[in-house]
């Protein structure tokens, strides 16, 4: 019993070197831009809330009807 304990123990440090010693993972850049961070300042876009369920979205996925702004048409057909 003690030597089953031992190996499960082996087993599990070797386990955690193994993954210690890879290296990290890096994202593929498709772009050759020196910005490619997703979220900065320039890619934001404007979010807008929906005038029947108050549910926030971007700007170019609403459906405006008016002055209104909503999350779908079915929405916008309701008003």
């Amino acid at each position: 019993m003690r030597m089953l304990f031992w190996l499960g123990l082996l087993v599990l440090i070797i386990l955690a070197l193994k993954k210690k010693m890879q290296p990290p993972k890096r994202p593929v850049a498709t772009s050759t831009s020196t910005d490619t961070h997703p979220h900065s300042a320039s890619s934001a876009e404007t979010m807008v809330c929906c005038a029947h369920c108050q549910i926030y979205l971007p700007a170019s996925e609403a459906v405006q009807r008016g002055e209104q702004m909503y999350c779908s048409k079915e929405h916008a057909d309701l008003a």
